[in-house]
């Protein structure tokens, strides 16, 4: 188990916070049972970097704008939502 996995309901979309392991095996809103799911922001983050690059690169090439402009809108976003989720799963566990 790693310290991204929390306990995940796919039919709610509920995540619970790292108190609740080993104590609800069950989703308390629709009764299915858990899964394990990993909420680990680094591979997103990594995208990011990987898009931000690629349009770095490409603003230098002097090719389409739409492909580095889009791969800073993008790759930003991934960054922002990644780190944005894992730290409403901080507070989900402080909670809980």
């Amino acid at each position: 188990m790693s310290k991204y996995s929390r306990p995940y309901c796919e039919n709610c979309k509920l995540i619970w916070g790292v108190g609740a392991i080993g104590q609800i095996v069950h989703c308390t809103e629709c009764g299915a049972p858990l899964i394990w799911k990993s909420f680990n922001p680094w591979p997103r983050v990594g995208g990011g970097i990987a898009l931000i690059s690629v349009g770095l690169v490409t603003t230098f090439l002097w090719v389409i704008p739409i492909v580095w402009i889009g791969a800073y809108i993008w790759g930003g976003s991934l960054i922002y939502n990644a780190w944005r989720q894992w730290s409403k799963i901080n507070k989900i566990d402080l909670y809980k």
